[in-house]
């Protein structure tokens, strides 16, 4: 696949162009220190739909998979990716995202679900 984005480099932490959601082709690179001040990057941004990590070494890897506060954590692979039965949606305490859609989340999204008790006699 080929993707047309505009590449934002030495973005800092605190801009715009790094805290809201553009909906555009845009990729604004905040360069960390290390691992520690990536994940403390990622995790004090309010969006957090879907993250993507790449990286050689799969305990790397395993470490953002887990400490990513994101719905959705994609390891060395694009963000672009979706498989419609996997559900998708925002982290907890983040501003993006509302419930989870794909597969069955979607038919829960969709279902008033309710418990109804009725006695009929002694």
């Amino acid at each position: 696949l080929y993707y047309d984005f505009t590449v934002v480099d030495g973005v800092a932490e605190d801009s715009l162009i790094s805290r809201e959601e553009s909906f555009g082709p845009v990729l604004p690179i905040i360069t960390a220190k290390n691992d520690d001040d990536a994940l403390r990057i990622a995790n004090a941004d309010k969006l957090g739909l879907q993250s993507a990590v790449f990286t050689n070494d799969i305990n790397r890897g395993y470490r953002f998979l887990e400490e990513l506060e994101t719905g959705q954590v994609l390891l060395n692979e694009s963000n672009g990716w979706w498989d419609v039965n996997m559900p998708f949606g925002g982290a907890g305490g983040k501003s993006t995202g509302w419930g989870r859609i794909g597969g069955i989340y979607t038919l829960y999204d969709m279902t008033d679900l309710r418990t109804s008790v009725i006695h009929v006699g002694d």
